[in-house]
Order: C-alpha cells, then sequence, then structure tokens
C-alpha cells in the first residue's frame, strides 16, 4: 500500500507540469501578444484574449475534472441498480457483494488483461455466484464470467482493472499519466471537452502570436531583438495544436462509435455471439454522443457529469445482435 501511495503521489508531478505550461503560455501572451492587438484595435484586443481567456479557463476546468473525479468503480455492496436506454434498456439487476477482502487489500500488482487475472485461476463457488448476480453480455475468451481477482468482484460489461490505480474502472478508457488517473465512464465526457478545448487554445494562441509577432517584426529597428518567450511560445503552441487536433479527433470518432480505447484493440467478447470485431454497443452516432454528452445540448460545452446511465449496464443494438445470431 506505501508504494503504491508513493507511486500516486509522484504521479501527479505531470500535472503540476501540465499545470504550469497552461499559466506560462497565457502570461507570455498575455505579456508580450496581447498588447500589440490592443495597439491595432482595442475592440479586437478585447475580443480576441477574452477568448482565449474562456478557452483557458474552460481547458482548466475540464482538466481539473479529469484530474479529480473518480471515474467510476463496481459496487462493493448489493444493491438494485437500474439502467437505462429507453426501448433497449434492460431489466434492474442485483449487484452482488464483494465480500470481506474490501478494495484497502488490493495489493496484488498487475496488467489489465482479462487472461492474466482470471484464465489462470478458478472462481470459487462464492465467486461464481456473485457473477450470476450481475447480468453482463460480455464474458472471457473462453465463455466464462468476467471476474477480478485482485478486487474479488465480478466485472461488469466494459469495466477493467486499472493496475496503476489498483482498481476496477467502469468503462475504462486508458489511464492517463498526464490526468493521474483513469479516463472511465465518469470522466469520459470531461476528457473529451479537454482535448476539444485545449486543440483550439494552442491554435488561437498560435494564430495570434504568428501574425501579430510577424507585423511587429515589420516595424522593429534593425538592432532591436523579438522576445524568445512567445517564439518559443509559438513553435510549442503549434505542435501541441497538431498533436491534440490528431488525438482528440481519435478520441471522438471513439465517442461516436460507442468504443473505448482497450475495446478497439481487445474487443468485446460477447455471450452466445461468435462473430468477431463486432461491437453491440454501437447504437449509431447520435445515440452514441448523448450516451457521453447526455440529452440537454446546454450542458454538452460543460464538463459536468450527463452522461446517461449507471456506468454498469449499456443499451445494445439489438438490430447487429439479431444479425449476428443468424
Amino acid at each position: 500500500m506505501l508504494k503504491h501511495r508513493i507511486y500516486k503521489a509522484l504521479g501527479f508531478l505531470p500535472v503540476f507540469f501540465t499545470l504550469g505550461l497552461f499559466a506560462w503560455s497565457f502570461s507570455a501572451y498575455y505579456t508580450h501578444v496581447a498588447p500589440l492587438i490592443h495597439e491595432r484595435s482595442a475592440v479586437l484586443g478585447v475580443l480576441w484574449t477574452g477568448g482565449i481567456s474562456a478557452l483557458l479557463l474552460l481547458a482548466l476546468w475540464s482538466y481539473a475534472v479529469c484530474v479529480a473525479r473518480n471515474p467510476g468503480n463496481p459496487p462493493l455492496r448489493s444493491r438494485t441498480v437500474f439502467s437505462h436506454g429507453g426501448g433497449n434498456s434492460m431489466p434492474a439487476i442485483r449487484v452482488a457483494n464483494a465480500s470481506a477482502n474490501d478494495l484497502s487489500v488490493r495489493h496484488r500488482s498487475g496488467s489489465d488483461s482479462d487472461a492474466s487475472d482470471d484464465d489462470t485461476t478458478a472462481l470459487t463457488s462464492e465467486q461464481l455466484l456473485q457473477t450470476q448476480l450481475i447480468h453482463t453480455i460480455t464474458v472471457k475468451d473462453n465463455g466464462e464470467p468476467r471476474f477480478c481477482l485482485k478486487c474479488n468482484v465480478p466485472k461488469p460489461d466494459r469495466a477493467h482493472h486499472c493496475s496503476t490505480c489498483n482498481v476496477c474502472v467502469l468503462k475504462m478508457d486508458h489511464h492517463c499519466p498526464w490526468l493521474n488517473n483513469c479516463v472511465g465512464f465518469r470522466t469520459q465526457k470531461a476528457f473529451v471537452l479537454f482535448l476539444v478545448y485545449t486543440a483550439i487554445y494552442a491554435l488561437v494562441v498560435f494564430v495570434a502570436t504568428l501574425v501579430y509577432y510577424a507585423l511587429h517584426a515589420l516595424d522593429l529597428p534593425g538592432d532591436e531583438l523579438i522576445a524568445l518567450s512567445p517564439v518559443f511560445m509559438m513553435l510549442l503552441a503549434a505542435a501541441f495544436s497538431l498533436c491534440l487536433f490528431g488525438f482528440g479527433g481519435f478520441h471522438v470518432y471513439l465517442m461516436l462509435t460507442n468504443t473505448t480505447t482497450l475495446e478497439s484493440y481487445e474487443g468485446n467478447k460477447f455471450r452466445r455471439v461468435q462473430k468477431k470485431n463486432l461491437n453491440l454497443f454501437d447504437l449509431g452516432c447520435a445515440k452514441n454522443f448523448k450516451q457521453v454528452f447526455g440529452h440537454h445540448w446546454p450542458h454538452w460545452f460543460l464538463p459536468t457529469h450527463t452522461s446517461l446511465g449507471d456506468g454498469i449496464r449499456y443499451p445494445i443494438n439489438f438490430e447487429s445482435y439479431n444479425m449476428a445470431m443468424q
């Protein structure tokens, strides 16, 4: 446990570095670029600086949510959990107890792989009973129920064990070292917004610095040098905008196809379905988007938790299911 806490504490170093990078970029922009914009047009200066400030605040808000919010864990106590999805919803389910070995004894290390966790050890009769109490449509490659031996709980659909956080995460996408946290059911929306807002912020800073410093360079006397801080900021903004638009585009694609990063590499094994490379969770772009961002559009732009459901049960595409069973 002490070793895990030390790793968790050291994991905040990338977080502090990211926050410092945000602070330095805005400071360099506000000190060197914003006055040049204001000299040429006060209205444009206020609008441009206000827009960049709004993007920065939204990016930082989204980032803080990704770092601080629990991405969601399987329940440890028996309770009734209701699902969502309208016509695609499943009945209420009963979630099993986690037994006396609570989360505090999660001391074993290992990867997230179901094969390494479950296939090498036979489940006890009590563990098998727990898997029967939580009705899932995904199973292991050998057709057996998915059960986490580290947390001693049955794995809901799309849940995986994170060896870094040492806990099972609902709808786990991946563990991000820059967040010191997992991207999962309760943080996916904030993570997508963080990527989008940060990519736009970096692009706007790059364009503003490039245009106005190019114009300013033409007016400088021959013996006067341009400050290096905005030049570095411009180069970093260009690099970050390219990377983040690519990475953010990939995660938007995953969201619109209702796939996680882990599922895009490993896929899912569905109960009684032999067809491979099948995603029964894909309901179409519109429904997939609303599963993460919710029904009310004013909340789409804020990193509040508006995702549908409980992270344990997910509606499936019955049309694809029926085709796969033919």
